[in-house]
């Protein structure tokens, strides 16, 4: 670079491609900025100058020797053709530079990016020499910079040039040469950009400030390595902190359950008339069924004369078909066909008239046949899962505007960790990082995690939904009511005295998972009259604890069903270089193909 009398900058640049293939064109592109302009351009190779007016299409065809010139958007564009094939070949761009020389009362700033960071590939090495308009003595206001810091380079400052040398320049990184002299140096600005006031001054508070700012960021960055334990745990804070306080404010005014006043530890009949498929689900706080929700169904259709059950004993083969034994069983055959049937009832009912056909089934065939038609059967049970969840949303048990606020902090959360991650990323520098750029990305991960904690307590439903008061109230009688089911066989009071009751009892028992409590209950305490007239409870002469067909029933029904109804294929799983840069003018990059 010489900078002219009048501030402008003739700059010449010696560019050497080292090509391996073949190619037929290259491009300089500069940026401007305001007040810049760029003329006079030209390129050569080897002494031999260029014709203008070619091609400037990016991979465009052009006459091997000639160049163009075209305007882009916020600077200029030079591109050049030839012929090269696997050589090493050294082309020269010269062109005059007006604007970029800044003149205030008493200094000339020139700072020219003299390698800019759109340059897709390394440099191996990088020289640049800026000579003065004439000589003068080495005084304070005659100052140069080399910048980036982490950029490994040295400059020089001899009366009449500044000399910059830099190597192993990484790919998208750019260089600066920033050199100030005393303004009586040029004959006149017209090729400069001109400032009131005294520059000198702010021209060295702003490097030393620059200085400064990344001796403090590689300060702050290695007392955070230093101390991990204190670093991690800020970051444990900030990762889940904010996450944690929203979820337990959220619960303490939308998922807690409130108070009912109700003190009973049993309820020794079911408190209301409540279908057994909707009853597990209030007392869970869901609405999700299950094979035990579908098969207490069954047992309900049965009781209530959908369908007629039978005792009747079925031959079973153990130890490899090496043994044989009667075991107890149920004929199942079609009822009281005209019977309401509730909205999720009615597929269980499907599901079991396509195995009953037109006679009747042994409820130990009930899981093979249903495999047997495992498509038409398991989107039968989903219609009923499907079913029980809308019957309910009918009954109005839950209040769920929680989950709106944990929304709104997941989306919140979710903007944040985009704005931050890219604003971090995109200003991240890796062989200089600034500390605010480390902060920026750590809040944008800490965001992150913040928003995933939402999420998982988003999937959380007692979170963020609570029932009503008339729902809790009732799930806190059925739920004395499992209690007493539960420790039915062991307590002393007075057993049932209706046959409607104790059925009440299995299909209930079959809902909540503790059939078998009720089977060892009847055993112990169900009259032989009773149990004479049930079809639910077959009680063997032998006495068996919980023998007789409803305890074969149950104990391969509800897990039969549950894998029966699955979908198909369905399974489990002068010195140095100082300061940061980035003022400076020029630059750019540009490329070969």
């Amino acid at each position: 670079m010489r900078i002219q009398p009048d501030g402008s900058l003739l700059v010449r640049e010696q560019i050497t491609f080292d090509f391996s293939g073949s190619f037929g064109g290259a491009n300089r592109d500069i940026p401007l900025r305001r007040g810049e302009s760029i003329d006079r351009v030209s390129v050569s190779e080897g002494g031999t100058d260029y014709r203008p007016g070619a091609n400037t299409e990016l991979g465009g065809f052009g006459l091997p020797g000639s160049f163009g010139v075209a305007r882009i958007d916020k600077g200029i564009r030079i591109v050049w053709h030839y012929t090269a094939s696997d050589e090493r070949r050294t082309f020269a761009i010269s062109y005059r530079f007006r604007g970029l020389a800044v003149a205030y009362d008493d200094v000339v700033d020139v700072n020219l990016r003299v390698w800019g960071d759109h340059w897709p590939a390394g440099l191996g090495s990088l020289r640049a020499a800026m000579q003065l308009p004439r000589p003068t003595e080495l005084s304070p206001s005659y100052r140069v910079w080399g910048s980036p810091v982490w950029v490994r380079g040295t400059v020089a400052r001899l009366p009449d040039r500044a000399l910059l040398q830099a190597a192993l320049v990484p790919a998208r990184q750019f260089v600066e040469l920033r050199v100030v002299f005393p303004r009586r140096l040029l004959a006149s600005t017209a090729g400069a950009q001109v400032r009131q006031g005294s520059g000198l001054q702010k021209i060295v508070a702003g490097e030393i400030s620059s200085q400064r700012e990344y001796e403090h960021d590689r300060k702050r960055i290695d007392d955070a390595k230093r101390h991990l334990g204190r670093t991690a745990f800020e970051l444990l804070l900030l990762g889940q902190g904010p996450a944690l306080a929203l979820i337990l404010l959220v619960w303490l005014v939308y998922g807690r359950e409130r108070k009912t006043g109700y003190d009973r530890e049993y309820e020794q009949a079911p408190p209301s008339d409540t279908e057994p498929a909707l009853v597990p689900p209030l007392v869970r706080q869901d609405k999700a069924a299950g094979s035990n929700e579908f098969t207490a169904t069954l047992f309900d259709l049965i009781r209530r004369g959908r369908y007629t059950a039978t005792p009747v004993t079925t031959e079973r083969s153990t130890w490899g078909g090496l043994r044989h034994e009667d075991v107890a069983d149920l004929q199942l055959t079609h009822g009281d066909k005209s019977l309401a049937l509730a909205d999720f009832e009615e597929p269980v009912a499907k599901v079991i008239d396509s195995v009953l056909g037109d006679g009747g089934e042994r409820l130990t065939e009930f899981r093979d046949k249903i495999e047997g038609d495992r498509e038409s059967n398991s989107k039968r049970f989903t219609s009923f899962k499907e079913k029980v969840g809308s019957a309910i949303d009918a009954r109005r048990w839950y209040l769920g505007d929680g989950v709106r606020v944990l929304g709104l902090g997941i989306a919140a959360f979710v903007v944040a960790a985009i704005l931050l991650l890219w604003i971090g990323i995109h200003g991240f520098r890796a062989v200089a990082p600034r500390w605010s750029d480390v902060v920026t990305i750590a809040l944008g991960v800490c965001a992150g995690t913040n928003a995933a904690s939402l999420i998982f307590a988003a999937a959380k439903v007692r979170v963020w939904r609570r029932r009503t008061g008339a729902g809790q109230a009732e799930a806190e009688r059925w739920e004395a009511f499992r209690r007493y089911l539960t420790d039915f066989p062991r307590l002393q009071e007075a057993p049932p005295a209706t046959l409607e009751l104790w059925e009440r009892y299995l299909v209930y028992g079959i809902a909540f998972g503790i059939a078998e409590r009720v089977l060892q209950g009847a055993q112990l305490h169900m009259s032989e009259e009773l149990h004479g007239q049930s079809t639910l409870y077959w009680i063997t002469p032998t006495g068996d604890l919980g023998s007789g067909a409803t305890s074969l029933a149950i104990g391969d029904l509800s897990s039969g069903f549950g894998s029966a109804l699955a979908p198909p294929g369905s399974s489990g799983s002068g010195g140095g270089f100082s300061g940061g840069g980035g003022g400076g003018g020029g630059g750019g990059g540009g490329g070969a193909w």
